[in-house]
């Protein structure tokens, strides 16, 4: 029987139909309405390259002293010819300054969805109503035009409450996050019966190929899923007019009789999310091999703090120029939470 003839295969079908209307009509309008869109994106770029850029440096000033007793250490045990271990006696103080560095990052990553989400949300209820108005959409020549001042104005109204949403998903998403990792962490110590991590000489058995790959695979698959149930919160907010809570709540509602469509869509977000991160992050590795020789330049050859710099400076690249891409993202969330409601 082919899957248009059965039951669940006519579903199926129309779910994926369904999801590629949802998402070809936030591409559309995000292409229509590009200049807020990508304005707004823009704008998040500016903050997280001025404000995440500072909060970088600013852990850098704070443990330079730590990186510069690193290099001396390890410069005093090579020419003593003697064993060492990089940052044995610096660790501690490094690790105090990530735990102070994180959570300033993740704040301002929130902030900045929050905005994200809530400006794509404005962007579509103004789509939305000028398409019911009967204007016209050819580029300049609309006079309704969203500008950044008015979708400024818009969004402000709801920001405060997109922050708390995102502070709630992440919330959401650290428990699974965690839990996958406990299971590791578990396995790695051996409080697993049964289950022994693989060395070179004793390969993977079944129990840690369920245990320690499978089950975190699953765990944190559980946790996207309920990210994708409040995916359309921050949407809920603005069209509603609602509490954060209460936004998470219709947006767990709203979801609930198109889990598969939901769920769909988010996935195929995240994988686009993903996508770009990975290239962003190779173009992030040119720009890190340039910080790299100069930051030698001016610690007189100092590859301790080099290193941690050149490690994470494709990453800070990636995650700066990402708010480009999270914008249609918003749009076609934006656009779901329409069609849902």
């Amino acid at each position: 029987m082919s899957v248009e003839g059965h039951p669940d295969g006519a579903a199926l079908v129309a779910g994926a139909e369904e999801r590629r209307s949802v998402v070809a009509e936030g591409l559309r309008i995000a292409g229509r309405e590009w200049r807020p869109v990508f304005g707004s994106a823009v704008s998040a770029v500016v903050v997280a390259s001025a404000v995440g850029g500072g909060i970088v440096a600013g852990g850098f000033v704070a443990s330079w002293g730590l990186f510069l007793e690193a290099g001396r250490s390890a410069e005093s045990s090579i020419d003593y010819e003697e064993s060492y271990v990089a940052y044995a006696d610096q660790w501690d103080g490094l690790v105090k300054v990530a735990f102070g560095v994180y959570p300033l990052l993740l704040l301002v990553a929130a902030a900045l969805i929050a905005w994200l989400l809530t400006a794509q949300a404005v962007t579509v209820a103004h789509a939305r109503e000028r398409d019911t108005a009967g204007a016209d959409p050819a580029p300049g020549a609309d006079p309704t035009t969203l500008t950044l001042r008015a979708l400024w104005r818009g969004s402000r109204p709801h920001l405060g409450a997109a922050f708390r949403i995102q502070l709630l998903g992440l919330v959401c998403a650290l428990v699974p996050a965690i839990a996958g990792l406990f299971v590791l962490a578990a396995v790695d110590m051996e409080l697993v019966p049964g289950v022994v991590w693989p060395t070179y000489h004793e390969p993977a058995t079944v129990q840690f190929i369920l245990v320690g790959r499978i089950l975190p695979v699953v765990i944190w698959g559980l946790g996207l899923v309920v990210l994708a149930r409040f995916g359309p919160a921050t949407a809920v907010r603005v069209a509603d007019d609602c509490s954060a809570t209460a936004a998470m709540r219709r947006s767990w509602v709203l979801t609930r009789t198109a889990r598969l469509r939901t769920t769909g869509i988010c996935f195929l977000a995240a994988a686009v999310v993903a996508v770009a991160l990975a290239v962003l992050m190779r173009l992030g590795g040119y720009v890190a091999h340039w910080a790299g020789l100069l930051m030698l330049a001016t610690t007189d050859d100092n590859v301790w703090v080099t290193g941690v710099l050149v490690i994470i400076t494709p990453v800070a690249v990636a995650l700066v120029l990402l708010p480009v891409v999270l914008a249609p993202v918003g749009v076609v969330l934006a656009r779901l939470r329409a069609r849902l409601a």
